[in-house]
């Protein structure tokens, strides 16, 4: 597995599924906790999928080709930029701010006025302004130091 994840990824893998299971996962609740808390957001369909192929008791090394075959699927940046380019309608690279405000105070997993006030300062755009969601994406995506 070495091939497929850098060597930090594998050790916060490490981490998380030592702190949820111990040995091994032994049901699918488990094995979708574990995935969630490392960001990934399998559906149910997909978390079955896994645990029939690599169950009954999922250990590391099957729960890291799980993970392989997941990160497959699921690519959030991609998914992210595309949800931006949706909403530019004329292919220039930003959208306005205001209308990414509302999506996240409105739609999906709403956010409090607090927090995207927050997410704006963080990637350096004003409240009125526009947003290059290529950079915003990056920033978002980028991990808050643990220091």
């Amino acid at each position: 597995m070495a091939r497929y994840f850098s060597q930090s990824d594998i050790d916060k893998f490490k981490e998380c599924f030592f702190y949820h299971a111990r040995k091994s996962i032994k049901n699918e609740e488990n094995l979708s906790i574990i995935m969630r808390s490392l960001g990934y957001s399998p559906t149910k369909e997909e978390v079955s999928k896994y645990f029939t192929k690599y169950g009954p008791d999922i250990e590391f090394a099957s729960f890291l080709e799980c993970m392989h075959d997941h990160k497959g699927i699921e690519n959030p940046e991609k998914e992210l930029i595309n949800a931006f380019k949706a909403h530019d309608t004329q292919s220039k690279g930003y959208v306005n701010a205001s209308e990414v405000r509302h999506i996240l105070m409105n739609l999906g997993e709403k956010l409090t006025s607090r927090e995207v006030e927050a997410m704006l300062r963080d990637a350096g755009t004003q409240p009125g302004g526009q947003i290059r969601y290529n950079e915003f994406v990056k920033t978002l995506l980028t991990p808050v130091p643990d220091y």
